[in-house]
């Protein structure tokens, strides 16, 4: 008997049987991914083995709301995270925080199918001439640039960014939100006091 590509031995297949010997693999690579792979394979297996017992065990009325919280709590909290991602949210935080403004001379990308797409070409404060990526252009010739990492770029422009933030909401920021409400109203449930 062959068993994912590597031959079953006859003491596991007589004492474990087929059924075993599958589930025991699927753990064993489980246990792999977990162990060697991504971190998202770690928070994900705390978030079942902490919050699934939570969500069973505290008293909530109605008892399905901690499930369905359980359950859409992860599609929001990655629907925020690609909204934020979408509309540059973060890049426009470090921007915010520790951007420097300068003098730039754009160019049409000529490798890029967009209008909208352009080379930057400027110099950070200590003088180094430095060539990146734009998708907006500003009205001035100006850029902020992340003085950690000089190929992070955003050109000023409120208006257009302004739309991309809506529509990136209403595409999928949204759906995030929704998928949060049971999570908040089983919060709520919670925490009210009880007569």
């Amino acid at each position: 008997m062959v068993f994912y590509g590597r031959p079953v031995s006859p003491l596991e297949d007589r004492f474990v049987g087929p059924v075993g010997c599958f589930s025991l693999r699927v753990l064993a690579d489980l246990r792999n991914r977990v162990r060697h792979g991504s971190p998202w394979w770690r928070r994900a297996l705390w978030y079942v083995v902490l919050g699934f017992p939570l969500v069973v065990l505290l008293p909530v009325k109605p008892r399905f709301l901690g499930l369905l919280a359980w359950l859409l709590l992860p599609l929001s909290v990655a629907s925020l995270r690609a909204w934020v991602s979408m509309a540059e949210l973060d890049t426009r935080w470090v921007m915010w925080r520790r951007g420097i403004t300068v003098r730039a001379r754009f160019e049409s990308d000529p490798h890029s199918d967009s209008t909208s797409s352009y080379i930057v070409h400027f110099r950070t404060l200590d003088g180094r001439k430095v060539t990146a990526n734009g998708q907006v252009r500003g009205r001035r010739e100006e850029i902020r640039y992340d003085p950690q990492d000089p190929s992070r770029v955003l050109a000023p422009t409120r208006v257009a960014w302004l739309g991309v933030a809506v529509a990136a909401f209403m595409v999928i920021g949204f759906w995030g939100v929704v998928f949060s409400i049971p999570a908040v109203l089983w919060l709520i449930g919670l925490l009210r006091p009880v007569p």
